[in-house]
């Protein structure tokens, strides 16, 4: 461009951020970005305002709930996220060229799925590759789909999650859900029973995580296909303390066979799959497309359903493939 007569000098563009330009755009704010990205607000707003100024144009209208794209924005984040995400590729590809497999991997994880084979996964990834950094982040679905849209993540295993343009997702696993209930809360001529039927469940207060995680919207869609509205007395995105709170006799709650382990044989509680329907979650794992594909985690993501295959064969995880 010209102003005056004049051409402009140009100034390249700091990849990094284009980087956080993604995610300020994906969060809708810039507090919440902030917390994504792990970078201070002042300077990822600082970061904004130049990235506008090296681009001379406004990418973002300010408001009093957030923050969103300018026409100007949706055009640029269009054409920059697919080359931000080719030149991260190319740039591990060139890393990745050595025949020992070495880098960094972060990975999320839901703590169904860490505590039936974290530790295991852990164990063998690492003796098999010693050279990659892993970082193994616990949290519920909700959450880790974020991290994984605005790139804190490379990869993760998600369940009923909503698609997006950032992550791309392969099947899993399905899971059963489980009803959980303190004896002293449950009939006593169903302390043996296998089975609880969906309706019965819903019709009892439960305790449950929070309306943007996998789980709960599945039971929600569930619950509203059957005329029906759940009775939510506690949300809770913890997991142990959404646990204890139901061996404290608060209220029952519905989980994934993996985060009930210890609970399917403490003699203080119920454990009953949910049926009439079958209620199921489905496991995908999923990689950010803000970050590059790297060998690392190929490797991860295949030892990774080798180790979800011997569970189900040694029944530390009900499932199928």
């Amino acid at each position: 461009m010209a102003r005056g007569g004049r051409a402009e000098a140009w100034t390249p563009v700091e990849l990094r951020h284009l980087q956080y330009f993604l995610g300020v755009a994906e969060a809708g704010s810039l507090s919440k970005a902030s917390t994504v990205l792990g970078i201070a607000q002042p300077a990822l707003s600082r970061a904004i305002r130049q990235l506008e100024t090296e681009v001379m144009a406004q990418l973002f209208y300010r408001h009093g709930r957030g923050i969103r794209l300018t026409e100007e924005g949706a055009q640029f984040q269009a054409t920059v996220a697919p080359l931000v995400r080719d030149l991260l590729a190319a740039k591990d590809e060139l890393r990745n060229t050595a025949s020992v497999i070495s880098g960094a991997v972060s990975f999320g994880m839901p703590p169904s799925m860490s505590a039936a084979i974290g530790s295991r996964l852990v164990e063998v990834f690492l003796e098999r590759h010693p050279q990659v950094k892993l970082q193994i982040i616990d949290a519920f679905s909700g959450y880790v789909n974020e991290w994984l849209v605005s790139g804190r993540v490379d990869m993760a295993i998600i369940n009923n999650a909503r698609r997006s343009p950032y992550v791309r997702m392969d099947p899993l696993m399905t899971v059963d859900l489980f009803h959980v209930a303190r004896r002293s809360m449950v009939d006593r001529r169903e302390w043996d029973d296998d089975t609880i039927p969906f309706d019965q469940l819903a019709a009892a207060p439960l305790i449950l995580p929070g309306r943007h995680h996998g789980l709960r919207r599945q039971l929600d869609s569930v619950a509203q296909q059957r005329g029906a509205e759940l009775e939510v007395l506690v949300e809770i995105d913890a997991l142990e303390a959404l646990k204890d709170l139901v061996r404290r006799g608060i209220a029952p709650t519905v989980l994934p066979h993996g985060t009930i382990l210890k609970e399917v044989n403490d003699p203080d509680l119920v454990v009953r799959r949910v049926v009439d329907p079958d209620v199921t979650t489905q496991f995908m794992i999923a990689y950010s497309l803000q970050r590059p594909a790297t060998l690392a985690m190929r490797e991860l993501a295949r030892i990774l359903k080798a180790e979800i295959h011997e569970a189900i064969a040694a029944g530390r995880m009900i499932g199928r493939i």
